[in-house]
This record gives structure tokens, sequence and C-alpha cells, in this order.
């Protein structure tokens, strides 16, 4: 199981992509979330149509945050962009850039969140983990089901049923990118890493492509 991870509280909200459109999702967002604690699949629904617009408009995520990374700590060349942190780590968003062909880690997440897709195709296989977790470095997964991902479509993700997944990029010739909405730092905490095959399991911690741990 991963240690706790303990993070310090930043000294502002950190903008790493500055566009207006950003500006106006992140302020309704908050609102949002503030207003649904208590229910965050009420917060999901909620959010959805205003992060479906944001997908749909053009030119506010700039080609530097929309590359793989050869240095990835997810492998594969994937690229995990940080666009924005709250001052509390309550909220992140962020572009996951797989390459053609190219897939992620069997991986959770250990937060509600919204992921759409903003450019490419891509195939989502979703696992649940069956076991009690009490015996370290195992880890049953049954196969929930394979989806297929175009652009512009979203799905939710609510532990502890649905939080665990792999990410294919089925494009041929360029990456797909898509835009993580995540109620915690996900980059910077200790995580879950499956392999299904093995009944085995890790942690990690996927990090940012742009931002040092801290």
């Amino acid at each position: 199981m991963p240690q706790i991870t303990v993070l310090e509280p930043l000294q502002a909200d950190q903008w790493f992509v500055d566009s207006p459109d950003l500006r106006e999702f992140v302020a309704t967002a908050k609102d949002i979330i503030s207003s649904t604690t208590h229910n965050r699949a009420e917060t999901l629904n909620t959010l959805e149509p205003y992060f479906a617009a944001l997908l749909k408009k053009e030119n506010w995520l700039p080609t530097n945050f929309a590359q793989p990374n050869p240095d990835s700590g997810l492998g594969g060349g994937i690229g995990q962009w940080l666009l924005y942190r709250s001052q509390d780590r309550s909220l992140t968003i962020f572009s996951l850039v797989i390459p053609p062909d190219e897939i992620t880690p069997v991986h959770d997440h250990l937060s509600w969140g919204l992921v759409g897709l903003y450019q490419g195709k891509q195939e989502e296989t979703v696992y649940r983990r069956v076991d009690n977790g009490e015996l370290e470095g195992y880890a049953y997964l049954e196969t929930v089901g394979t989806y297929q991902v175009k652009t512009g479509d979203i799905y939710h993700l609510l532990p502890p049923d649905n939080d665990i997944h792999s990410v294919k990029a089925t494009n041929v010739f360029a990456p797909s990118i898509s835009i993580h909405v995540m109620g915690n730092d996900t980059g910077s905490i200790w995580r879950h890493h499956y392999h299904p095959q093995q009944q085995s399991v890790r942690s990690f911690r996927s990090g940012y492509s742009n931002v040092l741990f801290k």
C-alpha cells in the first residue's frame, strides 16, 4: 500500500497555463466543488457540462503542454503536464499526452475526477480491485470493461469502484491528449501501479513533466 502522502499547502494557486478560458473554468469548478462537498457524484455531474464546454474551445492549451515526454514518470514517453494547481492542492488540472500506440500502466488516482479527451482516440480498460488489500504487494483485479474514447468524450473517476484503469492511444500518427480535472494533487501523491497478470501492486508517484516534486 502507498504511504500516506502529507503535502504542505502552496503559497498561492499555481497557473502554468494562464488563459481566460481556463481561469473561467477553475472559478466555476471551485464554486461547484465547495457546494457539493458531501456528494462527489453530484460534483462530477454538475461540473461535466462546463468541462465539456472547455474541451470544445480551441487554442487555450499551448503546444508545449501537448507534447510527449521522453523522461516520463509513467513510461512510454507519456507526458503529464500540470496546467493548474490550487493552493491547498484540492484541485489540479493537467494534460496527459500519450504517443501513438503507447499505453499507460494500470493505475489508480485515489480521488474523484473528470477525464475528457481533447485530441485523438483512446482505448480505456477499467478494472476493479477485489482483494482486501491486506497482503503487501498483492492485488487481484477484475476487468470491468474496455471502452473506445473519442475526442470530446468525458468519463468519471470516483473511488473505490471507478478509479483503476489503463489508457492506450489508438491514434496512428499523432498523440492523444486528455485533460484531467482532479480532486487531489495526483502527480505528487503516492498511489498504486498494478500488474494484473502477476497479481501484484507497488507504490509510485507519477510526477509532472514540468514541475519538480514539492
